[in-house]
């Protein structure tokens, strides 16, 4: 699947309570972009696909807390880079998510853009991190017999996440993300939350 056009979506973050700190006003306007994707797909085949990145600002404090406790931090990103195959389509989500208070308030939402291709310096999949519940798990040990569920734990410790809400269910769930570097695009198509499918990987640009 070739995307050609995206338009970020930049959280802004208070510090002035935990309700608006960047984990929570990320997980709602991500609630918002992904309740879009699901109204869009109703009347647009344009497919929607996410990646994560880091704002200037975030990479300057990032590289502080690394020189400071000379070590590096674990991955964090304030921006949501929405991909489409068409500045239309991400149009019609900005016109969409535009209109949500909270997007107005706690966001600041670009145009739609070509990708720079010229600028592009490697790829990278959005892959849903999935951890098998311990009532699902069918235990598969390791060299050192650590279960699945605990290995994939441990993991996940290191991946970003988003909390979301299930559509049917109403439960919140954590949506952890696992960053797949890869050699090109792939062909795939991205599910309802805007990230590759194991059975049809694809891979977004870096620039």
């Amino acid at each position: 699947m070739s995307f050609e056009f995206y338009v970020d979506v930049r959280v802004i973050e208070s510090a002035d309570t935990v309700d608006l700190s960047l984990p929570t006003i990320r997980n709602q306007i991500y609630a918002v972009l992904h309740g879009t994707f699901r109204a869009l797909a109703l009347v647009d085949k344009s497919p929607y696909a996410i990646a994560l990145a880091p704002s200037p600002k975030l990479k300057a404090k990032q590289a502080d807390f690394e020189k400071k406790y000379g070590k590096s931090p674990r991955f964090d990103f304030d921006i949501f880079r929405v991909f489409s195959d068409s500045s239309e389509a991400l149009q019609r989500l900005v016109d969409s998510i535009s209109q949500h208070w909270k997007v107005r308030d706690y966001s600041v939402v670009g145009t739609p853009t070509p990708v720079p291709t010229a600028k592009i310096t490697g790829w990278q999949s959005y892959r849903r991190f999935r951890i098998p519940t311990a009532k699902m798990e069918r235990t598969q040990l390791s060299d050192n017999n650590v279960p699945l569920r605990e290995r994939r734990l441990a993991t996940a410790k290191d991946l970003p996440y988003l909390k979301v809400a299930s559509k049917s269910t109403g439960q919140v769930f954590t949506l952890t993300i696992d960053i797949v570097p890869m050699e090109n695009a792939g062909d795939g198509m991205p599910d309802g939350y805007g990230l590759a499918r194991a059975s049809q990987p694809f891979a977004l640009p870096i620039f």
